[in-house]
């Protein structure tokens, strides 16, 4: 029995007796958890749910870990929800969060319906009660346990809490252990391999916001080189990104992009599967080409494609593909927004993202920014008309536009005080020591939008090169971890891409049967301009090649293909095309 699955003490002989842990043994009654401390956990309800159209007969627990006054005053706990069906599949099932967290999460994946266990965690903040007229949601990060919580120890206690509570209920142990997120839920997933490494059998990771404060500190460079372009102000006086394009404006470059770059991969098809042999310029559309954009906008495309730098021109965090899916609404409302009508700015960046940076990733918290020309150096003082919605009215905006890049930036590396650990200690997921998650024989799927507008997927692809470069090739690497780049594709779905996949199904295929997918079929979905089109999506670092016969809407009628053009150089010789769609890897 491995360690990650050996069955918790303190229960032992309460709940468990001599009883022998088999395939055929049968759950406790769910009202014996109650008031339990397992693991840490306290349990505050147990109990037993009949089956409803959409979910089956289960027990429902609810417990916290770590409850405990912050230095705000504020009182944080590590909040969990955990469903055990009465009919077990002896598989366990983490549901992974997204934004800041702070919410609870209904514990109700559809893996509940097949037979998993299912947890979902608030991360050991809540976003009903844990808010204030400052930070809004983001006022957990006034405290350090909670800004640890967050990053790691919340959801590294949760998985471990409940996989407990899970071998109790069942008396059983756990055959294997799954988690998937996307957003911050995929930093949850590399954040798990990389600290948690025995917990799981398989993780996925979509959209990762790996080394997400670099993310953030991008959001503000951004911020200010869209704002460069806005042809109007906000009723606050700050510029009005969403007037520094129109979606006509975003459809051009769009057009253009595709117009460049399409045929780059031998297949003019709408979709651009070798975003590193483009080499799009946007001053083809500047007043020196076509002049269908403004020279602001020119310059606001090129500092926001080319990633933020400092005064010095050293890379902050990594550029962006060119890729024909910033003309998605998905792309627009992190960027640019609007997000919905109303006054002020409000795209993620400056809402979501404006209120991570300054509160969470930045230590101290709400630190003075250094200021920008024509934006001097401020605080904040507060998160909006609603707390529950933090940054309307263009709350953050006067601190997103005078972050500095040279002084700022280097904030997510501080510390300070009570706040002992940076926001990168707490929050960074760009290791490549994986020989403890290898050596457990646990495996990896991570997938990005080439065309994210958050994430960019080349920081992604760069941290899988370094991930190949440290395990000497390709073939090491994809024993335990394999990256799938979905071309158009925006934050987590989206865009104009064949978005729609199941990653855990081929998850779970590499884990119980040894079949590590060479590429997951995708699916475009209706709104995009070819709905029903099937799709490889190809592991990294291999790209979608047509054969040339067939249709071109049928996945069938293409093969992955090692690539040697430009910068796709790291492809083992030992590797041949991929033409199938899983090889077999035995553990």
């Amino acid at each position: 029995m491995k360690l990650k699955d050996r069955l918790p003490a303190p229960l032992a002989l309460l709940l468990l007796g001599a009883t022998a842990y088999s395939h055929a043994a049968t759950p406790i009654a769910c009202n014996a958890l109650l008031n339990q401390s397992i693991e840490g956990a306290t349990i505050s309800s147990a109990v037993i749910n009949q089956a409803t159209s959409t979910l089956p007969e289960h027990c429902e627990v609810l417990g916290s870990i770590g409850q405990h006054t912050g230095a705000d005053g504020q009182t944080y706990a590590v909040k969990f929800h955990l469903r055990m069906p009465t009919t077990w599949n002896e598989r366990f099932y983490y549901q992974g969060g997204g934004g800041l967290d702070g919410n609870l999460g209904g514990a109700d994946a559809p893996q509940l319906g097949q037979g998993y266990a299912v947890v979902s965690t608030d991360s050991g903040h809540d976003n009903a009660t844990n808010i204030s007229a400052v930070a809004g949601n983001a006022e957990f990060g006034f405290d350090p346990q909670a800004r640890i919580d967050y990053g790691y120890d919340g959801p590294g206690r949760v998985a471990q809490a409940a996989k407990a509570i899970t071998r109790a209920y069942y008396r059983q142990k756990i055959r294997y252990s799954y988690f998937e997120g996307c957003s911050e839920g995929g930093r949850e997933g590399l954040m798990f391999s990389q600290r948690y490494p025995d917990i799981f059998d398989g993780i996925i990771a979509g959209n990762p916001g790996m080394d997400l404060p670099k993310a953030a500190v991008a959001e503000a460079w951004d911020t200010q080189a869209f704002a460069g372009a806005a042809r109007a102000l906000t009723p606050f006086g700050n510029p009005d990104l969403a007037t520094s394009f129109t979606p006509a404006e975003l459809s051009a470059v769009s057009d253009a992009i595709l117009k460049e770059c399409d045929a780059k991969d031998g297949l003019v098809d709408g979709i651009v599967s070798n975003p590193e042999a483009c080499r799009f310029d946007p001053q083809t559309l500047g007043p020196q080409g076509s002049g269908f954009l403004s020279g602001p906008q020119v310059t606001a495309l090129k500092k926001v494609f080319g990633g933020a730098k400092d005064s010095k021109g050293r890379a902050l965090y990594a550029g962006w593909f060119w890729d024909p899916g910033i003309a998605a609404p998905g792309w627009r409302a992190w960027k640019i927004g609007p997000v919905f009508p109303g006054p002020g700015n409000t795209s993620l960046n400056t809402t979501l993202g404006g209120s991570a940076l300054p509160f969470v990733f930045t230590t101290p918290p709400n630190s003075q920014t250094a200021g920008n020309p024509g934006y001097p150096g401020t605080v904040i003082t507060t998160a909006g008309p609603v707390p529950g919605l933090p940054g309307l009215n263009d709350a953050f905006m006067p601190w997103l536009l005078s972050f500095n890049m040279d002084v700022d930036a280097s904030k997510i590396y501080a510390r300070s005080g009570i706040f002992s650990r940076s926001a990168m200690d707490f929050m960074g997921t760009g290791s490549t020591d994986y020989r403890r998650f290898r050596a457990s024989g646990s495996k990896l799927i991570v997938y990005s939008g080439q065309a994210d507008p958050v994430f960019s997927s080349k920081y992604h692809v760069g941290w899988y090169r370094d991930l190949i470069d440290r395990f000497d090739g390709v073939r090491e690497t994809q024993q335990f971890a394999r990256l799938f780049v979905v071309p158009g594709m925006n934050h987590c779905g989206g865009g104009y891409a064949t978005s729609q996949f199941d990653a855990f199904g081929a998850l779970v295929k590499w884990v119980e049967h040894g079949h590590g997918p060479t590429a997951l079929i995708g699916t475009a979905p209706a709104d995009t301009p070819w709905p029903a089109r099937t799709r490889p999506i190809c592991a990294y670092p291999t790209q979608t090649r047509y054969v040339g016969h067939g249709s071109i809407e049928d996945a069938a009628n293409f093969v992955c293909a090692s690539v040697r053009n430009n910068d796709w150089d790291h492809q083992d010789d030992r590797d041949g095309p991929g033409r199938g769609h899983d090889d077999r890897d035995h553990r």
